[in-house]
């Protein structure tokens, strides 16, 4: 499955309503619609987060301080591992310099799982280039199946970006999630509950 800077989406978001991309018909009313107004409803599943807000609402229910410490040795351990592939078949997956530096970078952001979720700003900042030049910095990284990017054609909230960073790069949570998150990130058919669906573990004592 391939995921690039420059796909198209064929359903956009606007105003609460699903929007076919091509012809700019009404197909249905967003579903989600209601994620960041009403918080009466329960606490929504990170897969559903669309916004800043969303993913602060769910982190409100996990204790961080219950995970594993992030190190750098997953991406350490896939560059090598690449780098032998190469080396081996003479195939050309290496991870570069540069790629490397944003991988750790973005490895700085996460909070939760492989899940990135701030203003396009912001993650500029992050990254250190200006806001224009954002996506043509994440581009080496979507082209190589390292990181994949979520905009607001894609239903997060205008200004936002949602990162989802390959687990075997880079992972914030237990093993035993991380291998259910990279055999979903090579499938690409997990179901939603996929994610995070052992949240009892991390859940904060009252």
């Amino acid at each position: 499955m391939e995921h690039s800077c420059t796909d198209l989406p064929t359903r956009i978001y606007v105003d609460g309503y699903v929007v076919d991309f091509a012809t700019g018909e009404i197909i249905a009313p967003d579903q989600f619609k209601s994620i960041c107004l009403d918080r009466s409803k329960p606490q929504q599943p990170l897969y559903l987060c669309r916004s800043v807000d969303d993913l602060h609402d769910f982190l409100d229910g996990v204790d961080l301080r219950k995970l594993p410490p992030l190190t750098t040795s997953t991406l350490i351990d896939a560059r090598d591992h690449a780098h032998g592939v190469w080396r081996d078949t003479k195939l050309d997956c290496r991870i570069t310099v540069p790629m490397m530096n944003t991988l750790v970078a973005l490895r700085g952001l996460v909070k939760y799982g492989n899940v990135i979720m701030m203003t396009k700003a912001d993650l500029a900042k992050g990254l250190g280039v200006l806001e224009s030049n954002l996506m043509k910095k994440l581009a080496p990284l979507v082209n190589a199946n390292l990181v994949r990017v979520f905009t607001s054609r894609h239903g997060i909230r205008t200004g936002e970006i949602k990162l989802l960073v390959n687990p075997r790069m880079v992972f914030r949570g237990y093993d035993s999630h991380r291998d259910q998150y990279v055999d979903w990130w090579y499938r690409g058919d997990a179901p939603d509950a996929l994610y995070f669906n052992q949240q009892e573990h991390l859940l904060k004592v009252a």
